[in-house]
């Protein structure tokens, strides 16, 4: 009986470890001035961010991907050699570089296929992206399976749910750009139309965006496009075919901030323009909720973080409070359970962790913790 009991709560202390080692989430944050990555742990029970290692990566070590298999982080390095480096993330959380590999360009945004197959990455300054394979080994491979030159400053790349098409902003030319995606060979080719126009007036600055993860009680999957200098969030439908259809912009910075329209920043990505005669719109980042229900964004200039809520009905956006964060804000992220969001400022020393109220989508300061210089992306790897 005594053998019996012993197993039994080293069977439940086993478990208890397993499902802790399952619930883990790791934070790796990319910081372009000190060319860094610095990871942490999201202890959930606290709430905190325990600190697991500093990883020099390059200078303007930038957007990040993790891949399908959650055992490899890849970084954008947009100094010269224009590159990617992949690192292997190790059970505690520490990072091994593997492996560098070059790229066309300098590229503002990674992402990945569905399927992990690809390395999918989007260039500011070349007006260009790139689908490059991944081998069984987590490298990114070289040459690219496809290069496609695009209209002005290419800025965000992504596939939808299904993996059937994939999208492109242009910041430059207000559009995003409609492709048909072979998941196979990871080639693309242009839907028809090949794009569509983002503007309500000119300059408008498509940014950011993200896909609904379900459709809306009428059916339709909704797209929402953040505009760096309007200073709104365009929503648009994917139609059956992978097209998309505009439907409304909605103010994303309150008038009460009396800023004016933003204006497209040098190929450096820094903020040195002329003076104007107010503070000029600068809108950076946007993620979902996982449930759909709330969307977030961020402006740099005012340092906000805005916050809506989504109508099921339609996907409708209706602003809920914007408040004040990290200093110019550029990324952040929310984990899979909905109830955290971490963001990093550019120019602060320091991570905000926050909770969030999966009801009202209310976001509760619970901490503050040293991060890099320069940071501007955040990843997250949860098992």
């Amino acid at each position: 009986m005594q053998n019996k009991r012993v197993y039994a709560a080293a069977l439940l202390s086993l478990l208890a470890t397993l499902s802790g080692a399952q619930a883990r989430t790791l934070v790796y944050v990319s910081n372009a001035d000190s060319g860094t990555i610095t990871g942490y742990q999201l202890d959930k029970e606290k709430p905190s961010l325990i600190p697991t290692g500093t990883f020099p990566t390059g200078e303007k070590a930038m957007s990040s991907v993790v891949s399908a298999d959650k055992k490899t982080l890849y970084v954008s390095i947009r100094s010269q050699p224009w590159r990617v480096a992949a690192w292997h993330i190790q059970p505690d959380g520490t990072l091994v570089k593997a492996s560098e590999t070059l790229l066309p360009e300098s590229m503002a945004y990674l992402s990945m296929d569905k399927q992990g197959r690809y390395l999918l990455s989007a260039s500011y300054g070349g007006d260009l992206f790139s689908i490059n394979r991944i081998d069984a080994q987590g490298r990114v491979e070289t040459p690219p399976v496809q290069v496609v030159h695009t209209g002005k400053r290419a800025h965000a790349i992504q596939v939808d749910p299904t993996n059937h098409f994939l999208y492109v902003t242009l910041l430059g030319a207000d559009q995003l750009l409609q492709y048909h995606f072979d998941a196979i060979s990871g080639r693309v080719t242009p839907a028809n139309p090949p794009f569509v126009n983002i503007q309500q007036e000119a300059a408008t600055g498509p940014r950011h965006f993200v896909i609904a993860p379900g459709l809306d009680r009428q059916g339709k999957r909704n797209m929402y496009i953040l505009t760096e200098m309007a200073g709104n969030i365009s929503r648009l439908t994917i139609n059956p075919d992978g097209t998309v259809t505009p439907q409304e912009a909605v103010n994303s910075v309150s008038p009460r901030e009396d800023m004016q329209r933003g204006e497209a920043r040098p190929l450096t990505g820094d903020d040195k323009l002329p003076p104007s005669a107010k503070p000029r719109i600068w809108q950076a980042d946007i993620h979902l909720s996982p449930d759909g229900h709330f969307l977030y964004s961020t402006e740099r200039t005012r340092s906000q973080l805005s916050s809506f809520s989504v109508d099921p009905a339609d996907g409708h956006l209706t602003w809920l409070s914007s408040i004040k964060t990290e200093e110019q804000p550029r990324g952040f992220a929310i984990d899979n359970s909905g109830r955290f969001l971490i963001e990093s400022g550019q120019k602060s020393p320091q991570l905000s962790l926050y909770t969030r109220d999966n009801v009202t989508g209310a976001l509760t300061l619970v901490g503050r913790y040293p991060g890099g210089k320069g940071a501007n992306w955040v990843t997250l790897v949860e098992e």
